[in-house]
C-alpha cells in the first residue's frame, strides 16, 4: 500500500532530515512510527500525506508515485486516498460538528448530510451534532476530526500525534477507535511519542537521524 524508496529530504541544502530512507507499508497494515524530536517522523508522514515533496527518492502509494504527480494531482490523490488526523484538530471555530464534516465532503465532491451524521454517530458524536468546537471537550473535538477524515471513506488514515492534546480517559477513546477502523480494513500510519501506542497495531518502526534503526512485529 505504502512504500519509500530511497527516500530523502533536505531543507536549506544543509539539515538533513531523511536520509536514503526505505520502508514498505502492507494494505490493512497499522503501522506505528517512533523517534526522538528530529528524527524526521512529522517530516516523513507530510511527504507520505502528499502535503510536501522529497528531495531525492519517491513515494509508490496504492499503485500511484505520488512524488511525480503535479501540486494538484497530489491535492485531488490526497482527497481521493488519504485521511489525516492532526495533533492540533484545525476544525472551523464558528461551525459545528456536523459542518465541520461536511466541509470535508464540499471539497471532495458533493455535501451529504446523512454522511457525516454516520460518519460522526461511528465516532459516538451522534448526539453533539450541533455544538460548535468551544463547546466540545478537547476528545470530543478530536473524534470530530477523526469523523472528517474518514468522510471520504480514505483507504489509508495517517495520524501525527493523536493523542498528545488528550488526557488518559480520552486517549483511550481515540485509540479504541483507531483499532475499530484497523478491523475495517484501513491502513494506518501513526506517529507519536507514546510507548503505549507504540505497542498496539501491527508493527513498530523507529527513525533516528532520519533512517530507520529498528522494527519490531507487534501484532
Amino acid at each position: 500500500m505504502i512504500t519509500t524508496m530511497n527516500l530523502s529530504k533536505c531543507y536549506n541544502e544543509k539539515t538533513q532530515v531523511l536520509d536514503d530512507l526505505n520502508i514498505a507499508i502492507k494494505k490493512g497494515e497499522w503501522a506505528n512510527i517512533m523517534g526522538p524530536s528530529g528524527s524526521g517522523k512529522t517530516t516523513l508522514l507530510n511527504i507520505l500525506s502528499c502535503l510536501d515533496r522529497p528531495t531525492d527518492g519517491s513515494v509508490i502509494i496504492n499503485g500511484t508515485e505520488v512524488t511525480k504527480l503535479s501540486q494538484d494531482e497530489m491535492a485531488a490523490f490526497r482527497r481521493e486516498n488519504i485521511g489525516l488526523v492532526f495533533q492540533q484538530y484545525h476544525l472551523i471555530p464558528y461551525l459545528t460538528a456536523l459542518e465541520n464534516v461536511m466541509l470535508a465532503q464540499h471539497f471532495h465532491s458533493m455535501v451529504d448530510e446523512k454522511e457525516a451524521k454516520d460518519a460522526l454517530e461511528l465516532v459516538g458524536l451522534g448526539h453533539r451534532l450541533d455544538h460548535i468546537p468551544a463547546h466540545l471537550s478537547g476528545g470530543e473535538q478530536q473524534r470530530v476530526s477523526i469523523a472528517r477524515a474518514l468522510i471520504n471513506q480514505p483507504a489509508i488514515i495517517l495520524a501525527d500525534e493523536p493523542t498528545g492534546n488528550l488526557d488518559r480517559a480520552n486517549g483511550k477513546i481515540i485509540l479504541d477507535l483507531f483499532k475499530k477502523l484497523h478491523t475495517k480494513g484501513h491502513t494506518i500510519v501513526i506517529v507519536t511519542h507514546d510507548p503505549e501506542i507504540g505497542t498496539m497495531g501491527d508493527r513498530l518502526i523507529r527513525l533516528m537521524d532520519g533512517r530507520t534503526v529498528d522494527e519490531k512485529i507487534t501484532a
